[in-house]
C-alpha cells in the first residue's frame, strides 16, 4: 500500500508543479498526458483488462511514466470456484528521446520495470522514428526482456528465466484531427526450458518460439479542445495451439485454433 501512495503523491506534485509554472518558465517540467483504458478479450471467457496510465515528456527529453492494469476473468469455471485471485500487473516506463534534422528523426532507448502476478521483468531496447511527409511517419523499436523473477503461485520460486526479443514497426497517417496507426509486433523468445517430460516451456500462445501480432488504431483529438483525445484499438493476436487451450483442459471453452483478440477503447487528457 505505501509504494501506491508513495506513487500517488509524487503524481499529485508533479500535476500541481505544471498547473502553476508558466508556459514561458524554464524549470516547467514539460507535458503529460493521463490514459484511461479499457481492454476486452472477444473470446468467451477470457480477460476484461482497466488500465490507468500517467506520463511525463521533460523538456530535455526524458520521459517517464507509470501504467496500473487490473485483470478480470472472465471464465465462469474459475469464477465459480473462487478461484479468481488479484490478478495485476504494474509498468514503470523510461525512455529518452533525441531529435534532429528539423525533428524528421527520432531516437532514443527504452527501460522499463514490470510487476505481475506472477514475475517481476525489467525490459530494455532501442527505438527510431522518422517523419516520411507531414502527415506520414514510421518508426522501429526492438526491445530485450528478461524475468528478474518468476514465481508459482502458491509453490514459490521458479528457477527457470524467461527471455525474449520484441520487434514493434509503427506507420503512422495524421488526416485533420485524426491519426491512424498499424503496429507490427515479431516477438522471438530466446530462452529455452524443457518440463519433467522433455517439453519446452518457452513458447507463446501458438506453441511456437516466434508469433506476429498487429494493432491497429485510430485517435481523434478535438479540434477545439485538444487536450482530450478518444481512441479505438484493435489487437490481432495469435492463434491459441497449446495443448491447455483444448475444451477439455480449459472448463469447457473451445478456444484451441482461435484468434485471442481484443478490443481497446481509451480518453487521454494532456497538459
Amino acid at each position: 500500500m505505501n509504494k501506491y501512495v508513495a506513487v500517488g503523491a509524487g503524481v499529485l506534485g508533479l500535476l500541481a508543479f505544471n498547473a502553476v509554472a508558466d508556459d514561458s518558465d524554464d524549470v516547467r517540467p514539460g507535458s503529460s498526458t493521463i490514459a484511461v483504458k479499457w481492454e476486452h478479450k472477444l473470446l468467451e471467457g477470457r480477460t476484461d483488462k482497466p488500465k490507468v496510465e500517467f506520463a511525463h515528456r521533460m523538456r530535455n527529453g526524458f520521459q517517464f511514466g507509470i501504467e496500473q492494469v487490473w485483470l478480470y476473468d472472465r471464465s465462469v469455471p474459475e469464477t465459480d470456484a473462487g478461484y479468481a485471485p488479484e490478478q495485476y500487473e504494474m509498468n514503470f516506463k523510461t525512455d529518452y528521446k533525441y531529435t534532429w534534422g528539423n525533428k524528421k528523426h527520432q531516437a532514443g532507448p527504452v527501460l522499463d520495470y514490470q510487476i505481475k502476478e506472477d514475475s517481476k521483468n525489467i525490459r530494455v531496447g532501442a527505438y527510431y522514428g522518422y517523419r516520411i511527409t507531414k502527415n506520414i511517419s514510421t518508426k522501429f523499436r526492438a526491445r530485450y526482456s528478461t524475468n528478474l523473477d518468476r514465481i508459482r503461485i502458491g509453490e514459490g520460486e521458479r528457477d527457470d528465466i524467461n527471455k525474449e526479443m520484441r520487434y514493434d514497426f509503427w506507420l503512422t497517417y495524421r488526416w485533420d484531427a485524426f491519426t491512424f496507426v498499424w503496429d507490427a509486433i515479431l516477438l522471438q523468445k530466446l530462452s529455452s526450458n524443457l518440463n519433467s517430460s522433455g517439453v519446452e516451456q518457452h513458447i507463446f500462445d501458438n506453441n511456437k518460439q516466434t508469433a506476429w501480432e498487429h494493432e491497429f488504431s485510430a485517435e481523434y483529438r478535438m479540434p477545439e479542445a485538444r487536450e482530450h483525445a478518444f481512441y479505438a484499438k484493435f489487437k490481432l493476436k495469435q492463434k491459441l495451439n497449446k495443448p491447455s487451450h483444448t475444451e477439455e483442459r480449459n472448463g469447457g471453452y473451445d478456444w484451441y485454433g482461435k484468434h485471442d483478440n481484443a478490443m481497446e477503447v481509451g480518453y487521454k487528457y494532456r497538459f
